[in-house]
């Protein structure tokens, strides 16, 4: 992303707009605990496993999960995410304010991919402030089961993803796949021909040479194709009096077919600016942005062919 990156997060490429997904320049610093005062430059922020205190040296990490501010709206947006979303703004930072969920299993530089039975979260979503804020904790909690997919900053890597997602979930199997926000990032679904499955992947710092570290990346992996991708080109937008790029809150979702058809996969962006660059907790305040040229709300097909 630009301004904000959340694949990796990123600090802002523009002084405007903090960076959250994908680099060294993604890793944002902490903003203050509290920061009442709106304003045009918010500090760049840390989220996931960037947040302070809860960035774990690799394997897989324990850590209690911690209460949420705000009204709990988790059963409303797990009725229906994509209708939910088109009219809340969705805020994907500081997503484990306590630390990594306990059985979370981390990417690394030289292991891209985890296996999806060792990314299962729960999910929950609070109303406060204006933002809908998602929150991660351990799996078998009270929530909605999701697959958390981390990402790596430039410099530990450009790609982490998880694979091994069936075309169609079972069940009581997670429909959901969330990862940090985007700011110059991109996500990518891909087709494992070999076993017929899916992987997802985030993709740091997209919009530097990014299709070309793509088709390096997947000449190392034969058996994958590009099966969608949601890019800088789908959610970055200039808005506002000063133009300011817009990033993108992502999620992946499995919808069920209807009339003996079968469900399909997507990748959703919702565009997004700041409003404040710090509240309690640590996440910036978001808004939607204004003077779109482009729907609110972008998704992007799963296409397996």
């Amino acid at each position: 992303m630009k301004g904000i990156k959340f694949g990796g997060f990123k600090s802002p490429s523009v002084p405007k707009s903090p960076t959250p997904s994908g680099s060294s320049t993604n890793k944002p610093s902490a903003p203050p605990p509290v920061e009442s005062k709106p304003t045009s430059k918010p500090g760049p922020v840390k989220d996931g496993f960037d947040a302070q205190g809860s960035k774990p040296s690799s394997g897989k990490v324990n850590t209690p999960p911690k209460p949420q501010p705000g009204k709990d709206v988790t059963s409303s947006f797990g009725a229906n995410p994509l209708g939910y979303s088109g009219q809340n703004v969705l805020n994907a930072y500081n997503m484990f304010p306590g630390g990594a969920p306990q059985g979370v299993a981390l990417p690394t530089a030289q292991k891209p991919f985890v296996n999806a039975n060792d990314s299962v979260v729960t999910l929950n979503a609070h109303q406060h402030q204006g933002n809908t804020n998602l929150s991660v904790s351990p799996a078998g909690g009270q929530g909605i089961p999701a697959h958390y997919m981390h990402y790596l900053s430039t410099g530990e890597g450009k790609f982490a993803g998880i694979q091994g997602v069936p075309l169609h979930p079972r069940p009581g199997e997670p429909t959901t796949v969330v990862t940090g926000a985007l700011n110059g990032c991109a996500v990518h679904a891909l087709h494992d021909t070999k076993n017929n499955n899916l992987s997802f992947l985030h993709h740091a710092d997209y919009s530097k040479n990014g299709k070309a570290e793509l088709d390096g990346f997947l000449s190392q992996h034969p058996n994958l194709r590009p099966a969608g991708s949601f890019t800088p080109s789908d959610y970055s937008h200039p808005t506002g009096k000063h133009g300011d790029p817009t990033g993108a809150t992502p999620f992946i979702q499995y919808s069920q077919g209807t009339a003996n058809r079968p469900g399909q996969w997507t990748i959703n962006g919702q565009l997004n600016a700041y409003k404040n660059g710090g509240t309690p907790g640590g996440r910036p305040e978001l808004m939607r942005p204004t003077d779109l040229q482009v729907p609110f709300m972008q998704t992007i097909p799963v296409d397996v062919g």
